[in-house]
């Protein structure tokens, strides 16, 4: 396996990591268009089928346990397959499941919301393996956090596109557009396939157990307390994604088009966040302190939701959901990052893998707190304050995990 690039002789070349940095974004983005491109045309896809749009917050679940069971296999794929393959693997899963959809039968949805989410699961442990070889210690936060852009960016591709095209072609149709630009980028790829996956073992077991790889990161401090950190922003991230134009349409008196413009700058802040989050980790040269930063951030920003009113002023308002979006939707390149910089030699993709089954149980467990919370309280102002002490929970695993590594730093 190759070395990490804290040890690695010289700079890799600007050219590679340009290419790896390049097709691993379009990566994302195709998965992430592919895993929102149904809720963006919800309404239409409900009405053609004469069900509840509401059933779409099933589909999402559907996605997110579909990625939980691949994230745990990645890591034994990569090093049997290549990293490289196992990205394209991912792209034909996204082209496959939305021609699963595009058949209008309601099981076939739920099957080919399951495959999307096993693509989407086989996504972040081969880049991070992918990533590992062309970073330097100076670049690794910005370069994840460039590469971690596309999950943004997926999501405004499918918010702008889908809608247009399934009202002027029909939302069938509509998901040919995933089919075709997911098997195109599959196809590109294999021109730079024998480059990237060089270092695969033909000896490597295809399959492990699935709980290996957890065994294994529960067995680093740092690690296992990463994991934690990533189950709590995530929670925060899809709560806020989820809930942030319910709140102002029915606690504030927002329009919905007013609202949705509202989510839209929690989007934008949150590709300008991840970057200008990578930034600032290697500059003070600490993915640590750069998260517990972004994490106290965002319990201030969800504290400060709690207290919005129909009478403060719209500007306000938006400036506070950007700052929300900057910090909530911008940790996940240094988080990454992070994680890999702490994984054993030659086990980024696999300690990726662990650390994402926490991720998406947050992304999973962070609506239903939400919901629990407007039970309880009556308000969904009320659910943020229980997402601002998810963010204090978020800051106190960074703190234990950074104090792991200091412990393990020391043994070596």
């Amino acid at each position: 396996m190759t070395a990490r690039p804290e040890t690695s002789p010289s700079p890799p070349p600007l050219r590679d990591t340009v290419t790896v940095v390049f097709f691993m974004i379009w990566v994302q983005l195709i998965g992430s268009m592919a895993s929102l491109w149904l809720p963006a045309i919800a309404p239409e896809v409900a009405g053609s089928l004469g069900v509840d749009a509401s059933l779409i917050g099933f589909q999402v679940v559907a996605v997110y346990l579909g990625g939980m069971v691949t994230s745990l296999f990645a890591g034994g794929l990569v090093s049997r397959l290549g990293a490289w393959r196992i990205s394209q693997v991912s792209l034909i899963l996204f082209a496959l499941a939305h021609l699963v959809i595009a058949s209008g039968s309601m099981p076939l949805i739920a099957i080919g919301s399951f495959i999307i989410g096993f693509g989407y699961g086989l996504i972040n442990p081969p880049a991070a393996h992918l990533l590992s070889k062309v970073v330097t210690p100076k670049n690794r936060n910005l370069v994840f956090s460039i590469r971690f852009t596309g999950v943004p960016l997926g999501g405004i591709a499918a918010s702008t596109f889908a809608p247009a095209i399934a009202l002027a072609a029909g939302w069938r149709p509509s998901m040919g557009v995933t089919i075709a630009v997911a098997l195109g980028l599959a196809l590109i790829m294999q021109i730079f396939r024998a480059r990237w996956d060089a270092d695969r073992s033909r000896e490597a077991p295809l399959f492990r157990s699935p709980l290996a790889d957890i065994r294994d990161a529960w067995g680093l401090p740092v690690i296992r307390w990463m994991c934690f950190t990533g189950l709590f922003l995530a929670a925060i991230q899809l709560s806020l994604n989820a809930f942030a134009v319910t709140f102002l349409v029915e606690e504030t008196g927002y329009t919905l088009v007013a609202a949705g413009l509202a989510l839209t700058a929690v989007q934008v802040a949150g590709v300008i966040g991840r970057i200008a989050w990578g930034v600032l980790a290697d500059r003070i040269r600490s993915g640590f302190k750069a998260l517990v930063i972004n994490a106290l951030l965002t319990a201030g920003s969800a504290l400060a939701t709690v207290f919005v009113a129909p009478e403060w002023p719209v500007g306000l308002v938006y400036l506070l959901f950007f700052i929300f979006g900057f910090t909530a939707m911008g940790w996940n390149g240094v988080y990454a990052s992070t994680v890999v910089e702490h994984s054993p030699d030659g086990r980024a993709g696999n300690m990726t893998g662990a650390a994402l089954f926490f991720t998406f149980s947050g992304v999973i467990a962070g609506p239903a707190i939400f919901t629990l919370g407007y039970q309880l309280t009556g308000a969904y102002s009320g659910s943020f304050l229980i997402t601002a002490l998810l963010a204090i929970a978020g800051t106190a695993a960074i703190l234990l995990a950074a104090r792991g590594a200091r412990k393990a730093a020391k043994d070596r």
